[in-house]
């Protein structure tokens, strides 16, 4: 860890400015400068207007929203958090933010306020001055709205220069994508859910396949007390981004709204398997534990299952396509199940068109609804899939019994 010579707060990896004083450090003091992403070159590039990006403005601008929690994507997706559900559900790692909340609400306890520095103030005027030189200029003025958007994660007064930017660009061009997302973006964080979803609406007019933007307006409906349209937009989204785990958390919260605990805990389950890190994770099963009541456990075992089952998924389609009878894909379908497969003690065949899945430690009983209605949507499934791969018509049985008592526990006919 490294500390600013001048007022001994610590410092990023890569800052050439201290972010808590904002006086520039000596090269002993700071490694190797950090460079943009290519989003972030988008948001600010060099050409436009004479303004020029440089390596101080880069480390110290873009390096805090990196170092402050990934508040750059902190405007690009957003967890609903509704008066309703405030008191069960989690905290969220990207909540939706008031006109006063900025990246630095987002820092660890005992973190120093996060300041702009002065550096990326000047640059922000420069760029406003170029702006203003160039009253037609779309791509400066986007420039400008972009960088003032970011500016207002840590200073909520540059969010009204962020409107007027984007203000001023839908003035010359009302169908600009890049405005109406970033006016969009302003609203939601200002709380005027109505203006969001308009922008939005508009933004999808023109970009109708923007997941990002079809979960955001999902949760502007939601704020507003519309679960069943914002439901409606996370499925498009996902429809469009399968592996999409904003959505999936998001409708799940959705879902807790309507009372409706098994989808809830179906989509939960869903984001629980794609949460890109262990403390988003741990955010989607607080909300499942907390909407359906069932334990943290119950939760991280079905996730565990979809991760399994997506790999195993794929080997059993294909499975049933080229295993040489109908037998064989069948079996290959049921070993293949998420969690059921892995308990699949013997297959025995009374008759040509009858199959006895003997489980060994599978309780069909104590299974919860959602879990136990997935298992047997997936055996389903599959036994379609494999009467069509060997042109079989003839009804199929199939008997899930428990090994121990012979019991049978479920039969499925298709």
């Amino acid at each position: 860890m490294r500390f600013c010579p001048h007022c001994g707060a610590p410092l990023m990896a890569g800052a050439k400015f201290c972010i808590e004083c904002g006086r520039q450090l000596s090269e002993a003091a700071a490694p190797a400068a950090l460079g943009p992403s290519p989003e972030k070159k988008a948001a600010g590039s060099s050409s436009s207007g004479g303004f020029r990006l440089t390596n101080a403005f880069i480390a110290v601008f873009f390096g805090i929203t990196v170092a402050s929690l990934g508040a750059a994507a902190f405007i690009l997706l957003r967890t609903p958090m509704t008066p309703q559900t405030a008191s069960t559900a989690p905290a969220s790692p990207a909540p939706a933010a008031s006109s006063s909340a900025t990246a630095t609400g987002n820092l660890p306890p005992g973190h120093p306020k996060v300041r702009l520095p002065t550096e990326a103030r000047t640059f922000i005027d420069q760029l406003g001055q170029g702006a203003t030189s160039k009253p037609n200029d779309v791509s400066t003025w986007t420039k400008l709205g972009a960088v003032t958007m970011r500016a207002a994660l840590f200073d909520p007064s540059y969010y009204d220069k962020a409107a007027e930017a984007y203000a001023h660009i839908l003035k010359l061009d009302p169908n600009n994508l890049d405005a109406l997302r970033g006016i969009g973006d302003i609203y939601y964080d200002r709380n005027q859910y109505d203006e969001a979803i308009a922008a939005y609406e508009h933004y999808l007019k023109e970009s109708p396949k923007d997941p990002e933007v079809l979960t955001d307006l999902g949760t502007m409906y939601l704020y507003t007390g519309n679960a069943d349209q914002a439901i409606i937009q996370y499925k498009k989204a996902i429809a469009l981004k399968p592996d999409l785990y904003q959505a999936y958390y998001n409708m799940g919260v959705a879902y807790g709204e309507q009372g409706d605990k098994s989808n809830a805990a179906i989509v939960l389950t869903k984001a629980i398997s794609l949460a890109p890190d262990d403390t988003v994770r741990k955010q989607a099963i607080d909300a499942f534990t907390k909407i359906t009541g069932m334990p943290p456990q119950t939760a991280a075992q079905i996730a565990s299952s979809l991760k399994s089952g997506s790999r195993a998924s794929g080997a059993g389609a294909s499975g049933s396509a080229t295993a040489k009878t109908f037998k064989g894909a069948l079996e290959e379908v049921v070993r293949n199940l998420p969690v059921a497969g892995r308990k699949v003690a013997a297959i025995q065949w009374p008759s040509k068109y009858r199959a006895e899945v003997m489980m060994s430690n599978f309780p069909m009983d104590a299974m919860p609804p959602f879990a136990r209605d997935k298992f047997l949507s997936d055996l389903k499934s599959g036994i379609v899939s494999a009467k069509q791969a060997h042109n079989v018509t003839a009804k199929v049985q199939v008997d899930i019994v428990d090994q121990t008592s012979g019991r049978v526990m479920q039969t499925v006919t298709e």
